[in-house]
């Protein structure tokens, strides 16, 4: 009875130190780290922009990968418009319960129907184009 409560202790903060890894490792990677782990391709489909690109380098996407990361997902793929243009950033951080090596698809339905470039934007600000999509009027596919 006297080591359940070490026990209880030690596996509530094994599972509360995995969550703080997690958010302590998060960084917003350039365009570099992108193409070395295979590249970023952007399409639509309905409403949504499918991003492809996988952070564990196992997967080509639109380049050969050139290094592997067995224990990096994507925490989140930041995203924000101006005017036209889609801007896109990867955060990744170790890899734990919820996070997985790609990015989840962005919900553009509140997005006027219209062209939009699609760039990636480094932390230091540089801008890379992905390529152009078109975002249809609600209602149509």
């Amino acid at each position: 009875m006297k080591y359940i409560t070490p026990l209880v202790f030690f596996l509530t903060a094994s599972f509360a130190f995995a969550g703080i890894a997690g958010f302590l490792t998060k960084e917003k990677v350039d365009w570099k780290f992108v193409q070395s782990v295979g590249g970023l391709r952007v399409s639509l489909k309905d409403s949504h922009l499918v991003v492809e690109c996988d952070v564990s380098g196992t997967k080509q996407v639109t380049v050969k990968p050139t290094m592997v990361n067995s224990a990096m997902g994507v925490r989140e793929l930041k995203h924000k418009r101006d005017g036209n243009t889609i801007y896109l950033t990867v955060v990744t951080s170790v890899l734990e319960k919820g996070i997985t090596t790609s990015p989840q698809p962005v919900d553009l339905s509140a997005y006027a129907a219209g062209e939009y470039s699609v760039q990636y934007l480094d932390p230091n600000g540089t801008k890379h184009s992905i390529g152009k999509i078109t975002v249809k009027p609600s209602g149509t596919r």
